[in-house]
């Protein structure tokens, strides 16, 4: 009987691991899903944060309280102003067995008199075992590490 159980746990283990998103694809469904993730006090957004990304989020939605917080700008945009143009393109980075960075590019429009720029944003995922990905960290296009930002002491 305990190797019958054995073999039932590894085998539903392992269709956890198989039901889960490539990176990639759970990078555009949060895009998708979760874009207010850094303003949303929410714990439907803590289910796709590590507990230690987590940790962080709700630190920061305490300390803005629906108001500027440690970044006074958009993290998907890098800026206060302008949109995400089309096509957004996600693609993976690196990735191992536990860990992934995947790249979200797109043009970034600002208004009809300026071209649009590309710019980049870098989701840092983690998967613990039996598990599926989650954000780890997040890159804005200007280069700055939400985990590090939501980390410094709170002015």
């Amino acid at each position: 009987m305990k190797i019958l159980l054995a073999v039932l746990a590894l085998i539903s283990a392992g269709s956890v691991a198989a039901d889960c998103p490539k990176a990639a694809d759970w990078a555009r469904a949060f895009y998708s899903e979760h874009y207010s993730f850094y303003a949303d006090p929410s714990d439907r957004v803590l289910q796709f944060t590590t507990p230690e990304f987590g940790a962080l989020l709700k630190r920061e939605w305490a300390y803005s309280n629906g108001e500027i917080g440690h970044l006074d700008y958009d993290p998907w945009l890098g800026g206060q102003d302008g949109e995400i143009g089309k096509p957004v393109r996600f693609s993976v980075e690196t990735e191992s067995p536990d860990t992934a960075i995947v790249s979200m590019s797109y043009p970034f429009v600002l208004d009809s008199k300026h071209p649009p720029e590309r710019h980049t944003v870098h989701l840092i995922l983690r998967k613990r075992e039996h598990e599926c990905w989650q954000l780890q960290d997040f890159i804005t296009p200007r280069g700055d590490s939400l985990a590090y930002a939501y980390s410094l002491p709170q002015p």
